[in-house]
């Protein structure tokens, strides 16, 4: 046994063979914790910029543009909760995703990122659909159990008509 100052190490390390109980435990628990938490909290911003990218590489293909229940299971559709997922991402990066998903998306996902960019950037939005002008573009649009396909500048004003509640 050996005395730090008024400390005995003792009391802190147990001898080989002997049991450690739940009072001596406490401390290294919580460091544990603690170090834990530190390494889940710097890793996070990592994990969810991945899924936004996966979210955006999938909508940048989507076969259909859709809001609300739609099938005959009447569920929504997986583009929609893409949407949601990048929507849902703090205004910078779901601005910047919405921009790479319209730079590189079909149709479909072009249609999505205008959607986020009329909630998000109006203006931005509008300089998007005026530069559309008389494009032949076909979008797509699931609603209910049907599909139709429609010219994407009409599409777009119907965004901004706010015919695509989400």
């Amino acid at each position: 046994m050996s005395v730090v100052g008024d400390i005995s190490t003792s009391n802190l390390l147990p001898d080989a063979g002997t049991e450690l109980h739940s009072s001596q435990m406490r401390i290294p628990r919580l460091a544990s914790w603690r170090l834990l938490l530190l390494v889940l909290c710097s890793i996070s911003p990592v994990l969810a910029d991945d899924t936004v990218d996966a979210a955006v590489n999938r909508l940048s293909t989507v076969e259909r543009f859709a809001f609300g229940k739609v099938g005959f299971a009447g569920v929504i559709s997986q583009g929609e909760t893409d949407f949601r997922l990048v929507l849902a991402q703090p205004k910078t990066m779901a601005l910047n995703a919405f921009e790479k998903l319209y730079a590189i998306g079909n149709s479909q996902g072009k249609s999505y990122a205008l959607s986020g960019l009329k909630k998000l950037a109006t203006q931005r939005f509008e300089e998007l659909v005026a530069a559309l002008g008389k494009s032949t573009d076909e979008v797509a649009v699931m609603r209910g159990c049907v599909v139709s396909r429609e010219p994407l500048p009409n599409v777009a004003k119907q965004i901004g008509q706010g015919k695509f509640q989400f």
